[in-house]
């Protein structure tokens, strides 16, 4: 039902809170399961037409388990922990390096989730990062330093943020290099499908709340979580 992993590049897709479905994944591969009407389920960051869950694992809507919960407590904020708190397993260091980059991840980068170094955190995910794209590991790690340099030259203490409003010149590895830099940074993506995202990460909670409220009163969809830093709108086609 859950089609990311916590901190992977991939992306949970809008119709996941809309499932109206189950796969079970065995050892003779992906085949449809069937549920019994009312029978007992966790979801993971996703929905299931017509049941209501016992526990519904996530940290991106209002009222979720984690949802306000800030830094200091990642591991109940994030998804995967909660999953290991559900199941009473200890994280690894891995999965705890993967919670803190999931929930918030400017703030692990400054020292801020206890037991999820920053140098680690770094390799961990350019070392993903490298993986999936095929590019070298020094190419990555370098191309999230030079973003974050760019991140700190562009930096306008009156706006409190830093902007890369043109699409076309955004730094490969800006989010990640903002996050290292530990600053505000608003940037824009053009989609394939021909609309422009505006994307606001690192900001303070008032900072996202009016990110959310400017594109609201446009009449753009906006989305984001003040507690965790982050918010988006689209500008359509």
């Amino acid at each position: 039902m859950r089609r990311r992993g916590a901190g992977s590049a991939a992306r949970v897709p809008r119709t996941a809170y809309d499932a109206d479905s189950v796969l079970h994944n065995g050892p003779g591969g992906l085949r449809l399961a069937v549920l019994l009407p009312k029978a007992p389920i966790v979801t993971v960051e996703c929905r299931l037409r017509g049941y209501e869950p016992l526990v519904a694992v996530d940290h991106h809507n209002p009222g979720d388990i984690g949802y306000e919960i800030g830094p200091d407590r990642y591991m109940e904020g994030a998804s995967l922990g909660q999953v290991l708190s559900l199941l009473e397993r200890e994280p690894t260091e891995t999965q705890r390096l993967l919670a803190a980059g999931d929930h918030c991840l400017t703030a692990a980068y400054q020292g801020a989730c206890q037991g999820a170094p920053p140098d680690r955190l770094l390799e961990l995910r350019a070392s993903w990062q490298a993986r999936v794209s095929g590019r070298r590991l020094s190419e990555v790690i370098g191309g999230i330093l030079d973003a974050a340099l760019q991140v700190r030259a562009r930096y306008d203490s009156i706006r409190g943020e830093s902007r890369f409003l043109d699409p076309i010149g955004v730094p490969r590895d800006l989010p990640e290099g903002a996050a290292y830099a530990g600053l505000p940074v608003r940037y824009r993506q053009l989609l394939p499908d021909g609309v422009v995202k505006e994307m606001f990460k690192g900001g303070s909670p008032d900072a996202i709340e009016r990110f959310m409220e400017e594109h609201r009163s446009a009449g753009r969809p906006a989305y984001g979580n003040p507690y965790r830093g982050y918010a988006g709108a689209y500008w359509g086609g």
